[in-house]
């Protein structure tokens, strides 16, 4: 299982190209998210998979789209990076 999160500042445009390329791609999404950051939107979607170069096909299709910033993929099993400690 993997983790797509995509920064857009069109939620439509590229929410439907996600969509879109993971049909196309045969790819199942276990869920999916959207979250308003000021003027730009965070779309986080589990995608149901073991290949991580699928999702990473899929990432760069949904990246060239113009309206979408940063692409981030991640296995969901990754720990977060700890912080520096005060």
């Amino acid at each position: 299982m993997f983790i797509l999160e995509l920064q857009t500042s069109d939620m439509h445009a590229a929410l439907g190209r996600l969509l879109d390329q993971t049909r196309v791609a045969g790819i199942g999404l276990a869920a999916i998210s959207v979250r308003a950051l000021a003027d730009e939107f965070r779309i986080s979607a589990s995608i149901d998979i073991s290949d991580r170069d699928s999702v990473d096909r899929l990432a760069r299709r949904v990246g060239t789209i113009v309206c979408v910033g940063t692409v981030d993929v991640r296995s969901e099993y990754e720990l977060p990076v700890p912080g520096p400690t005060p």
